[in-house]
C-alpha cells in the first residue's frame, strides 16, 4: 500500500515538526547541564544572628574577595562563643580534579582576641602556607577575613594578600 502525495507531505511536516521539537530540547538540556558544570551545587543564603546576651554570634554564607571574585565553590558556617572565646569556622568546597566535582570540608578555631559590643577580632590563625584573620562587625552584621601569604615559611608558592567579606551564595554565583 502506497500512501497519496497529500499523506506523504503531512508525515514529512510531522517528522520536520517533531526534529525542530527535539532540537529544541536538546539545546535547552545542553544549556541546563552548562550551567550545572559552572555551579553544580546551590549555594545558601547570608545570615548573621547575634543572641539575646550577645554571648553567641553565627553567620552563614559564601566567602568572596573585595573585588567580587569567590573565594571558592562552597559555603561557611562561623559560631562565636563568648565564654570560651572562640570562634570556629567550618567550610565545605566543591574542588574539582580531573572534571569532576569532589566535596571537601574544613574547620578552623580562631581564638578571639577582643570582644565588644559592636566587634568580634578574632587572632591570627597560622596555616602552613598563609595566616589568616577573621573578624566580625555586630553593628552591620558583616564577617570579614583577611588571607596572607606566611612570611616564615620559602618554600610555600607565593600568594598574594586577599580580603574576603561573607555573602549570600547567590550574590558570589552570579559574580
Amino acid at each position: 500500500m502506497t500512501l497519496g502525495p497529500k499523506v506523504r507531505r503531512y508525515v514529512r511536516y510531522t517528522e520536520a515538526a517533531v526534529l525542530i521539537a527535539l532540537l529544541g530540547w536538546a539545546s535547552l538540556t545542553y544549556r541546563e547541564l552548562s550551567a550545572l558544570r559552572r555551579h553544580p551545587v546551590a549555594l545558601p543564603t547570608y545570615d548573621f544572628e547575634v543572641s539575646a546576651a550577645g554571648d553567641v554570634v553565627k553567620a552563614h554564607g559564601t566567602w568572596t574577595s573585595d573585588g567580587g571574585i569567590p573565594g571558592g565553590l562552597g559555603t561557611t558556617s562561623i559560631e562565636c562563643v563568648k565564654s570560651a572565646m572562640r570562634c570556629a569556622e567550618s567550610t565545605a568546597e566543591v574542588v574539582f580534579l580531573s572534571g569532576r566535582g569532589l566535596l571537601e570540608s574544613r574547620m578552623a578555631q580562631f581564638e578571639v582576641a577582643t570582644w565588644t559590643d559592636s566587634e568580634i577580632v578574632a587572632k591570627p590563625y597560622e596555616l602552613r602556607c598563609s595566616t589568616r584573620t577573621l573578624a566580625l562587625d555586630l553593628a552591620r552584621k558583616r564577617a570579614h577575613s583577611n588571607s596572607s601569604p606566611n612570611p616564615n615559611v620559602s618554600l610555600c608558592e607565593p600568594q598574594p594578600a586577599r580580603n574576603y567579606v561573607l555573602v549570600a551564595g547567590y550574590a558570589a554565583r552570579e559574580q
